[in-house]
């Protein structure tokens, strides 16, 4: 009996590897996701602090005082914290994932 011999289709094989690397990288940049809750609010009220605390890290004081946007984009790992001291601030407890 001849050996077996394996055919390999390259590019359906690199395909595959671009792929797996492609969700690899991905996978390691996203964080945990929180729940919040606090106590006698409602979703309008959520809604309000979450649209601030989105906003907060895209906002800089400035030398005057006055907001201004800040150009550029920010690490998505230092939004996250930030977002998260800031519901924290307003009264919501952060709940990790089990």
């Amino acid at each position: 009996m001849p050996p077996r011999t394996f055919e390999v289709d390259l590019p359906v094989l690199r395909l595959a590897a671009l792929v797996f690397s492609v969700w690899g990288l991905l996978s390691g940049c996203t964080g945990p996701t929180y729940s919040y809750s606090k106590a006698g609010a409602e979703g309008a009220d959520f809604r309000q602090d979450s649209y601030a605390c989105v906003q907060e890290p895209r906002l800089s004081g400035g030398a005057s005082g006055t907001p201004m946007i800040v150009g550029g984009r920010t690490d998505g790992k230092r939004e996250a914290k930030l977002y998260r001291m800031c519901m924290e601030a307003n009264g919501w407890t952060a709940e990790a994932p089990r």
